[in-house]
């Protein structure tokens, strides 16, 4: 599909600016599509009719204990005071910035050795080969979800909902399969994804036609990020079909949904901490030389992305910000990983930085 030899140099490397550009260039029909009316015996039929399922049991539960085991490690090893045992310790002032009450995306968490060991188990891969009937994939560089309820509970979670779909508005066919991997029971008053059923259904019909008249002058963004206005969630709200729903998981199972999928992450109601992981894969053959070359800068430079392995965006607020702080003490006890990952053949290739 592409070759090292191939890559630009670092000088040839494009700037953002010059990847967005060349993300406009790609349609969602690229993509392999779900057919509905194709029974393929397995979660692809629950996905291509609801747009969402989970798949249990694709963890055992030793492999989630070591996960959560891990986890925790990290957020104690920044030397904040946080340790896992100690609820005392179990406050913001003492764990590295987060977002929504524990969703981290900084610090170079996405190329933490043990999030490269998640991404690299063959159960996981096996979903998302099958999902797209290849074996030459890409993975995002995306982060984790270690909620902690007490912090949640005392405020620091922004608890607006803030209903979204993670997919430009040009783009109105399948376009990405976006996946949480769970370590911990997640119940219907846990903290999680919440999705608005049938939302997906009326995605076209929302963009072309119904709101239309919200498109800016110079049309709808190319972002693959859409947040929905109050006037905008009514009416989707409002169509047949459209109800929310808390999306339940036990440990080891595998939340797949449809970027469509309107969805936020709503806080927990219970006294559970709520630990996971954001993966996601796509076939290999959608990158292009340009966007391959940044997605390799991005590795070198241990840099968190969005989800979509293929249209390699920078995380948002790369720098973490803390409230009284010029710098955030966790940012100055590390910005990336303290040793390079180790990845295997296969994880290399999903990095891209070798070639299939």
């Amino acid at each position: 599909m592409f070759s090292e030899s191939s890559l630009p140099t670092t000088a040839e490397r494009p700037t953002p600016s010059d990847a967005v550009r060349a993300v406009q260039l790609e349609p969602s029909d690229k993509v392999p599509q779900l057919d509905p009316s194709v029974q393929y015996g397995d979660f692809r039929d629950a996905l291509a009719r609801d747009g969402y399922v989970v798949v249990p049991g694709v963890l055992d539960q030793a492999k989630c204990d070591e996960y959560i085991d891990r986890m925790h490690f990290w957020l104690e090893s920044f030397g904040l005071g946080y340790k896992r045992s100690d609820s005392d310790t179990w406050k913001k002032e003492m764990l590295p910035v987060n977002h929504r009450g524990g969703l981290y995306n900084n610090y170079g968490v996405a190329h933490e050795q043990f999030m490269w060991d998640l991404r690299s188990e063959p159960s996981l891969i096996e979903k998302f080969q099958r999902l797209w009937g290849t074996d030459e994939l890409l993975t995002g560089f995306d982060g984790c979800n270690i909620s902690i309820p007490s912090i949640v509970k005392d405020g620091d979670f922004e608890s607006k909902p803030w209903p979204h779909v993670d997919q430009s508005p040009r783009r109105k066919h399948l376009h990405c399969v976006q996946g949480i991997l769970n370590f911990y029971p997640n119940g219907p008053k846990d903290g999680g994804l919440m999705i608005l059923k049938n939302s997906r259904n009326y995605y076209t019909e929302f963009f072309d036609e119904v709101f239309k008249k919200d498109m800016p002058e110079e049309g709808w963004t190319f972002n693959d990020t859409h947040r929905f206005t109050d006037e905008q969630l009514e009416w989707l709200e409002s169509r047949p079909g459209a109800e929310w729903h808390k999306v339940c998981a036990g440990p080891g199972d595998l939340i797949l949904w449809d970027s469509r999928v309107c969805h936020y992450g709503a806080p927990t109601q219970s006294n559970n901490p709520r630990i996971a992981a954001y993966v996601c894969y796509k076939p290999a053959s959608l990158i292009t030389p340009d966007l391959l070359a940044l997605k390799v800068q991005q590795f070198e430079q241990m840099q968190n992305s969005t989800h979509d392995g293929t249209l390699p965006a920078l995380a948002r607020n790369p720098v973490p910000k803390r409230r009284g702080f010029d710098v955030d003490p966790a940012w100055l006890v590390r910005q990336k990983p303290d040793k390079p990952p180790v990845l295997n053949a296969q994880a290399r290739r999903f990095a891209g930085i070798e070639s299939y």
